[in-house]
């Protein structure tokens, strides 16, 4: 035993060794491996007469079965002062029917061995389901119920709401949970996405039964919806489970999306939340980016892989492993059916948040100064390549692309143009965007304790506006409680 253990000794030093060598030689990480053609299985697509549209990927020998039911609104259609609705809607669409209780459609899809899961983002709602092909007929069944029959009971609303309230309230005690929700109001106001995806304090409590009631009748419809499985099903297979379970979903009268338009005459600033007990400073520059079926939206993925994507990346290199100024800093772009927010963010000691702002800010110039070019440029393909096939080696992974596509309304071949079209992005294009969209002016955001680092925050960012935790109100668009 003793023997053993010294062994075990060694090798943890020598792969301590092998670990470090890695990390002192980060600069010239190894080259990507040669490209190839990837082809994955063509979605194909029917519509039922009541306008649900069915989606199939046949995958043949894949044990799984994957199914959505997606809804193409989210919360970007929240009541006007009911932020939340959207979310709360669609976590409570798998915790009860009108014939299974909660407990029950977990204990039945328990016993197939599989799992389902609701829920709610930006743009789209969702319930789905995981289980073996073989148990297909049993638990689509369930995701139907759950999806044309939710119960909505009083009980599971109270649970709910209990459960994001206390959510809320730790998250709004933590500088990064905080920047998230402030950001989203300083980078789009009173607009479609400037409110908390997930509520606010008083938003949720204000949510009852009829405004979840209303958003369900209002959104929830065949012909705003689609089918989406894949797995070792054919798409006669598909539709058939789709008429059996879904073709009697009444067709409804859609209210008008009163979705409110882009954000247009957008001015950054600079906000700072004082928050006098916090350990660290959360530090982020964002502002509004593109579309989804933007034509620069591969051109944008290559620039902010450059930038914060990744342990190598330029924002985690220069403030992280050069610096030691935070465990980590990077960047994202998230595009939506308006224009979405880019962000670029890190955690720092107090006293380094003004720093850390002012090298963010040189990072996002340098992308289009020093071009993204040669083994960079080929190596940010590859994350992005990489991590996509990965994505879709699951059943689960490919339902969830397709219901992106499904969304927005794009085509279902973007699939295979994926990794071609990340791979087609030049050195020039990267630049190109870089200048349209890192070099101008963001808006700040600071959470932390101001009184560390507002001195030194002037010199950079003169026109800063602090606002004190306690007189913070993330339900209006100028963030400031009123008197």
């Amino acid at each position: 035993m003793k023997k053993t253990f010294h062994l075990l000794i060694v090798g943890f030093g020598l792969a301590a060794i092998q670990s470090a060598s890695a990390i002192g030689g980060i600069d010239t990480p190894p080259p990507p491996s040669a490209k190839q053609e990837i082809k994955f299985a063509a979605p194909k697509e029917t519509k039922l007469p009541n306008g649900l549209r069915v989606i199939v990927a046949e995958r043949p020998g894949l044990p799984l079965l994957a199914a959505h039911v997606l809804i193409r609104n989210g919360a970007e259609v929240d009541p006007e002062g009911l932020a939340g609705t959207a979310s709360m809607t669609g976590d409570l669409l798998t915790k009860g029917t009108e014939t299974m209780p909660a407990p029950e459609i977990a204990s039945a899809i328990e016993s197939l061995g599989g799992s389902i899961d609701s829920g709610a983002g930006w743009d789209a709602s969702a319930a789905s389901v995981v289980v073996m092909s073989d148990k297909a007929e049993p638990a689509l069944k369930i995701l139907a119920d759950a999806v044309l029959h939710p119960a909505f009971k009083q009980e599971e609303i109270d649970r709910l709401k209990s459960q994001r309230l206390d959510n809320l309230r730790v998250a709004l005690q933590q500088p990064g949970s905080l920047a998230r929700f402030v950001t989203d109001r300083v980078v789009f106001g009173e607009g479609a996405y400037g409110h908390a995806a997930i509520g606010t304090l008083e938003s949720l409590q204000a949510i009852g039964r009829d405004q979840i009631v209303r958003f369900y009748k209002d959104h929830y419809a065949p012909q705003n919806a689609a089918f989406i499985l894949a797995g070792n099903v054919t798409l006669e297979q598909g539709r058939d489970f789709a008429e059996k379970f879904l073709g009697d979903w009444e067709n409804a009268e859609l209210q008008p999306n009163e979705t409110k338009g882009p954000v247009t005459d957008w001015k950054p600033e600079s906000v700072v939340v004082d928050m006098p007990e916090a350990g660290q400073a959360a530090v982020t520059m964002a502002k509004p980016a593109i579309k989804r079926d933007s034509p620069e939206y591969y051109s944008a993925l290559v620039a902010n892989a450059a930038l914060g994507n990744g342990f190598v990346s330029r924002l985690n290199r220069e403030i992280r492993i050069k610096r030691g100024l935070s465990y980590g800093a990077g960047s994202s772009i998230d595009a939506r059916r308006q224009p979405g927010p880019f962000a670029a963010s890190a955690q720092t000691k107090n006293q380094s948040a003004a720093e850390v702002a002012s090298l963010i800010q040189s990072e996002l110039k340098r992308v289009a100064t020093d071009p993204v070019q040669g083994e960079e440029l080929k190596s940010r393909q590859a994350v992005l390549t990489g991590r996509y096939a990965r994505n879709l080696e699951t059943n689960q992974g490919f339902v969830s692309q397709i219901s992106n596509l499904a969304a927005y309304g794009l085509p279902l071949d973007t699939l295979d143009r994926f990794i071609p079209s990340i791979d087609a992005v030049t050195t020039g294009e990267v630049t190109a965007f870089a200048k349209k969209y890192f070099t101008t002016p963001a808006s700040l955001v600071i959470v932390g304790k101001a009184a560390d680092f507002s001195e030194t925050l002037k010199k950079s960012f003169p026109d800063a506006k602090v606002i004190g935790q306690k007189d913070l109100d993330l339900n209006r668009a100028d963030l400031v409680k009123a008197k």
